[in-house]
Formats: C-alpha cells, sequence, structure tokens
C-alpha cells in the first residue's frame, strides 16, 4: 500500500457563511489496486457495461500512475499527463478521486469491503431507489456502516502552482460543498463527506471534508494528530444552482437553512434485507463476467474470466493489472490489512464480491491462483 498526504477539514454551514476548520493532516495509506477496482465498478448502468472497456480504462489509469514500493509515496507520471487532453486528465484525476475516497473512508469509518458494503449511485439495487432521488445533485459513493449509510463525494483538479496544497478554497470546492448540504437536509441529514485529490508536479495530495459532527471525533483522534489550531476557510453561501452546469436535472429551490426532509432513509446497514442477485448491481458484474475473455483459471473452484493487461500506454510498463470476474460469489472474503500482510508486498489484489483486480510489478511473474486464494479469502 503507498500513500498520499491528506488535509482533513470540519464545516459547518451557519447561516449565510460556510466556515471550514483544518483538524488534522498525516499520511493517508491507498492501494492502487483499490483505486483502479473503484474505477471498474463505477459503470452507469443506462449505457452499455463492456469488459473491454474497462480493462482500456484500467490499463490507461495505471500507465498514468506508478506506486513504487510499499509505504512510498502513490506517485503520476506528471510529464504525461500535463501532456495530456483534458478529458483524459479530468478521467485520471476523477478516478483517482474515487480510490482517496474510499481510502478515507477505511481510515475515518473504519470501513472494510469484506465487512460492509458499498454501491455507486449510478447502480443502486432496486431496494434502494426510493430512498433517493433520481434526479439533481448526488454524491459518488454509498459506504454501508454499522452505524448507518455514509454518502461519499470524489472530486479533484490538476494543480498548475508550484505547491500541491491550496491556501484558499476554489469556486468549484465552495459550490460543491453547498450543493451536498443541500441534498443531505433534503434527506433528512444523511451523512456524507467530501475528497478533493489534487495532482501536480511534486506528486498526489487530497483534501477530505466532513461536516461538522461529534460522531466522527473518535475517528479523527484515532488516526490524525488533532490541530487546535489549523487553518480555516469562511466563506459566504451563494445558491450553488445558480451556477449549476447545464444538464444536471431540477435541483431544489430551498436553502440549506429551510430544506425541509422529504423523505426516510433507514439508519443501520445491518437492517437491510440480503442484496436481491437480479438487483442492478449484480446485473452490472453480470455483464462483465458475459463480455470478458474465457480464462483457464479458478479461484476456490470458481471459474474465472479476464486477462492481464500491461500498463504500457505511455513506454515500458512498470505494472501489469488483472481485472476479473467470478462466475459466482466467493466464499467469505479477507480484511485489507490481514489481505496486506499475507501478500508480503509481492502483488496488490482487491477482491469485492464477484470483482477481482490484482497488480503487480511487470518485472515480477503472476501470482499463481492458489496464491491469489490464500491472499484473499478466509480460511474455512
Amino acid at each position: 500500500m503507498n500513500t498520499v498526504w491528506a488535509r482533513v477539514w470540519q464545516f459547518r454551514v451557519q447561516g449565510p457563511m460556510v466556515t471550514a476548520t483544518q483538524v488534522g493532516q498525516g499520511d493517508l495509506g491507498v492501494g492502487l489496486a483499490r483505486l483502479i477496482h473503484i474505477n471498474a465498478l463505477a459503470c452507469d448502468l443506462n449505457r452499455v457495461v463492456d469488459y473491454r472497456t474497462k480493462q482500456l480504462e484500467v490499463r490507461l489509469l495505471a500507465s498514468y500512475l506508478d506506486a513504487p514500493s510499499a509505504g512510498a509515496p502513490l506517485q503520476v507520471d506528471h510529464r504525461a499527463f500535463v501532456a495530456s487532453s483534458r478529458h483524459i486528465r479530468g478521467f485520471v484525476t476523477e478516478s483517482s478521486g474515487l480510490g482517496m475516497l474510499t481510502a478515507a473512508s477505511e481510515a475515518l469509518f473504519a470501513w472494510d469491503n469484506a465487512a460492509h458494503a458499498l454501491h455507486s449511485f449510478d447502480a443502486l439495487p432496486g431496494r434502494m431507489l426510493t430512498g433517493y432521488q433520481n434526479g439533481g445533485v448526488r454524491p459518488d459513493l454509498l459506504f454501508h456502516l454499522p452505524g448507518g449509510r455514509v454518502a461519499g463525494e470524489a472530486r479533484g483538479r490538476h494543480r498548475r502552482a508550484k505547491t500541491l496544497l491550496p491556501t484558499r478554497p476554489l469556486a468549484e470546492q465552495k459550490r460543491r460543498l453547498q450543493e451536498l448540504a443541500l441534498w443531505s437536509a433534503s434527506h433528512r441529514d444523511h451523512a456524507y463527506f467530501m475528497s478533493w485529490v489534487w495532482i501536480g508536479r511534486s506528486g498526489v495530495a487530497v483534501d477530505i471534508f466532513l461536516p461538522q459532527d461529534k460522531r466522527w471525533d473518535g475517528a479523527l483522534d484515532a488516526r490524525w494528530k488533532r490541530q487546535s489550531e489549523g487553518d480555516q476557510w469562511r466563506f459566504p453561501v451563494e445558491d450553488p444552482f445558480g451556477q449549476m452546469p447545464a444538464g444536471d436535472s431540477e435541483p431544489p429551490a430551498a436553502t440549506p437553512s429551510t430544506t425541509r426532509p422529504i423523505m426516510s432513509v433507514p439508519a443501520a446497514a445491518g437492517t437491510q434485507p440480503p442484496a436481491d442477485p437480479l438487483s442492478r448491481t449484480g446485473r452490472m458484474v453480470q455483464r462483465l463476467y458475459d463480455t470478458a475473455p474465457a480464462l483457464d483459471a479458478e479461484l476456490a473452484g470458481i471459474p474465472v474470466r479476464g486477462t492481464w493487461v500491461p500498463a504500457d500506454a505511455l513506454g515500458p510498463a512498470q505494472h501489469e493489472v488483472l481485472l476479473a470476474v467470478l462466475a459466482e460469489q466467493p466464499p467469505p472474503q479477507a480484511g485489507v490489512r490481514e489481505r496486506l500482510a499475507r501478500a508480503e508486498g509481492r502483488f496488490d489484489a482487491c477482491l469485492d464480491g464477484r470483482l477481482l483486480t490484482v497488480v503487480r510489478s511487470a518485472a515480477q511473474p503472476p501470482p499463481a491462483w492458489q496464491d491469489l486464494e490464500q491472499v484473499l479469502l478466509s480460511p474455512a
């Protein structure tokens, strides 16, 4: 696992002002396999889902990013990044943002994919669709925790300045925090947070924004050194929807202080019924499986489809990546920390349900399937 430098902010919307105070900073652990894996899960089911396009995205993303050695800072090929089109830079930044968001949830809320569910708001199971608005502003990911659901928003941008982290908030950050506050208020003060990734010549960093709430205090104290006199950003609340980009659907007309809750959201993930095998997420994974190439391999006796691909879009490959799909749900999976210990730095692997992502050095042979089974799955 690699690291990025993180700043943690708590903010509140109070009357006409937003106040964000930096409450902690430090290294945030980020796995390259997890970062790539989350991007593969973020499918829009209103479009065609095809394994080949996901593999192309995996190859491109892994070509820009580099995880040199365990514990070292995550790196980006900045020369290639700044020479790329705006669309490519946006893809790399936003895909990295989803990985940082998930890493932040692991650090702050002890989220563990082996124990807690994760959904993309673009692929919510049918049983959840009635609890959330279909149009307008909405976050990216929904983390299910014993204490309830937490929505996560991933954003970011290229930082051209010499310093990687800005000293003042950007207009886009202000607007998105205000939009998320409205979204939360319209869903009975739904818990949420936002990660904002910065990519620059000196590397990769992330700002994490948490609404001010005592429920986060324990996580902050346990993970980062608290700052009693951190930097503070203050800015006025404006109408975020007056600047909403074209294509967003009808926004609510209320302000954060007057929005009336309009729907109920169940509090505890543990009270939810089992996932429907024909849910939107299940259908997405099945489409990936159906379009993936055949692979003469099994994981715990389950057939697997997919293939290794070199991350060589920008030159000689530093890594090779396996994006694979299992024919059915595997046995219980080991937690992330246990997996990392078992792998001993030989490879980085991530298994969520039926979707498997493995990253290894291009200089090393691929791990045997027996090795992957021993690392990824809990003992019988």
